[in-house]
This record gives structure tokens, C-alpha cells and sequence, in this order.
């Protein structure tokens, strides 16, 4: 069961199980041990994870900790709701091939990881980049035939 991440109107993030308010990089902290969050508005019970994780993401690129590519945030925002509509649960079960451990792995600190570890996983992750810009370039040649 995901744990209740409130937000309020001015943007505050309540944890009903520890009964306090979180920032975002406590979120990411929950995330990397494994804790499924689902955040919701406070007055219309609106879920709002998906913008929280966007934001968690973003806080983490600023601090250069970023586990995506450039490339494959291009590709995001050029596809967008696309990306996400028919081509996500080809990627989850590419993730799930590919990164069979939790995705919470990924974010774990370098420095609680060995060198063989880091060279592992790096090379899975360029893997599931390269599986990921096929599907995206499928996607892009199918539309540009659509539109043709």
C-alpha cells in the first residue's frame, strides 16, 4: 500500500504516517528505501504524484543527480503525452526485463555501490536508453507516415 503524501494549497507536503510536513528531497529519501508514495490534493483529493515524482525528479537534476539522459528528456518533452499513452507499457516491460531489481536501485548513492556494481548497471541503463530510443524513433517514423 503506497504511503498519503498531502499537499496543501500552498504547496506544503503532509506525511499522514509520520504526521509531518516533507520536503520533496525527503520524498526522493522515502522513494530511494523503497516506499511507494501517492500524493494527493488536500481539498479535492485530486492525485497529484505524477506532478510531485516530475518535481522530485527535477530537484534532483538541479542538484546533479539526475539518473536520466539528456537525450531521453528530449524525447520526453518532444513526445509527450504520446510517449506516455501507447509507448510506456512497452517501456515498463522493457524496464522490467532489463532492470529486474527495483528502479529505487538506480538512485542509490554511488558511494554505497562498488565498481563492478556502478559498470553493471551503467551498461544496463545504456541498454534500456538504446531500447527506449528505438521505440521512440518507431513511434516518430509511424507518425510521420500517419501525417504523411
Amino acid at each position: 500500500m503506497s504511503r498519503v503524501i498531502k499537499r496543501y494549497e500552498n504547496r506544503k507536503l503532509y506525511d499522514t504516517e509520520e504526521g509531518k510536513y516533507v520536503s520533496l528531497e525527503e520524498i526522493a529519501k522515502l522513494i530511494r528505501r523503497g516506499v511507494d508514495i501517492q500524493v494527493v490534493d488536500n481539498t479535492t483529493g485530486d492525485d497529484l504524484t505524477t506532478q510531485t515524482l516530475t518535481q522530485v525528479i527535477f530537484e534532483e537534476g538541479k542538484k546533479g543527480r539526475n539518473p536520466l539522459s539528456k537525450d531521453l528528456l528530449h524525447n520526453v518533452i518532444r513526445l509527450g503525452s504520446n510517449l506516455l499513452d501507447g509507448g510506456m507499457q512497452q517501456v515498463r516491460h522493457g524496464l522490467d526485463q532489463l532492470v529486474p531489481e527495483p528502479l529505487h536501485r538506480i538512485l542509490t548513492p554511488p558511494s554505497a555501490m562498488t565498481t563492478n556494481e556502478m559498470n553493471h548497471l551503467k551498461q544496463r541503463v545504456e541498454t534500456l536508453e538504446a531500447a527506449i530510443k528505438t521505440l521512440l524513433d518507431q513511434r516518430l517514423g509511424t507518425q510521420q507516415n500517419d501525417s504523411s
